[in-house]
């Protein structure tokens, strides 16, 4: 009988591998508690005996809460040499569940109720079909899981914009501005747009979180949001969406420079190589 050779399962077999896959874990959590406090939300403005703005302000913070840690477990895979197939795969899941689901149901409840049901409808589920087809392509297209950059703009852009959009907009004291109708709530659902087509084209984006001197800042920002003092929460969120949109402006002109600057050097160590090789068949001659 023929021997069929079974593949290797991978498992997490030390510490190495365990710490950033427990922040993958959290990060995860994050995004389902984001979704179900979202839901409690919407059940109590259905029954009219509380007020939902709490709990989506809670779902927002727990969606940048879920970025953060999974920025964090990234980092410390590479410090610690910890990278596995495990972790990557488990990743995805988590970006699928806190990056593009939360938002689409965020968005359903705290900002559609007052629009068409066509229009409910079809935002939402855009969010996430893009959020989809964004998570399969960088995971068929990119063996390098985003350390050489992201083809399509990232799904977290659009989580943030959506997350701290309603964030603003619900704190006490700026629950003025309407993500119904008027100015705002235009350049809120335009953004939404925009973000969901970029994610499915082939613009190419930089990973700043890999870098710790980028990546600590946005650490920071991300705990003002929890900030008892609204308005240090506040411009923490509007320092956020500033940095978001450079980045979504600038990203593909940041990879095209360093596109250009690495076919330059590879074109001059090629004329270096070639110089050399005829010096030495010069001398050989």
């Amino acid at each position: 009988m023929k021997h069929i050779r079974r593949p290797r399962i991978e498992v997490i077999v030390g510490w190495r591998q365990a710490l950033p896959t427990a922040f993958t874990l959290a990060a995860m959590l994050a995004g389902f508690l984001s979704i179900l406090v979202t839901v409690e939300g919407m059940r109590i403005a259905g029954a009219e005996f509380g007020d939902p703005r709490t709990h989506y302000l809670w779902a927002a913070k727990l969606i940048m809460l879920a970025m953060i840690l999974d920025g964090i477990d990234g980092n410390l895979a590479r410090w610690l040499s910890g990278s596995s197939a495990f972790g990557a795969e488990l990743d995805t899941y988590v970006d699928l569940t806190a990056f593009g689901i939360a938002p689409a149901i965020l968005v359903f409840a705290a900002t559609l109720q007052s629009r068409n049901s066509l229009w409910r409808v079809l935002l939402p589920s855009a969010v996430a079909l893009s959020g989809c087809v964004r998570l399969a392509r960088f995971k068929v297209k990119d063996p390098l899981r985003g350390q050489g950059g992201y083809g399509g703009l990232p799904i977290t852009v659009n989580a943030a914009w959506v997350a701290l959009f309603t964030f603003i907009t619900l704190l006490p004291p700026y629950d003025r501005f309407s993500l119904e109708h008027g100015p705002v709530a235009a350049l809120f659902l335009t953004g939404i747009i925009v973000f969901i087509v970029l994610q499915v084209t082939n613009f190419r984006y930089p990973k700043p979180t890999k870098h710790a001197a980028m990546f600590l800042p946005c650490l920071l920002l991300v705990a003002a949001l929890f900030f008892p003092n609204p308005w240090t929460a506040c411009r923490a969120a509007v320092i956020i969406i500033i940095l978001g949109v450079l980045y979504v402006l600038l990203g593909p002109l940041f990879m095209r420079c360093v596109a250009a600057h690495k076919a330059r050097k590879e074109a001059r160590e090629l004329r270096q190589e070639a110089h050399r090789r005829s010096e030495a068949s010069q001398h050989t001659g």
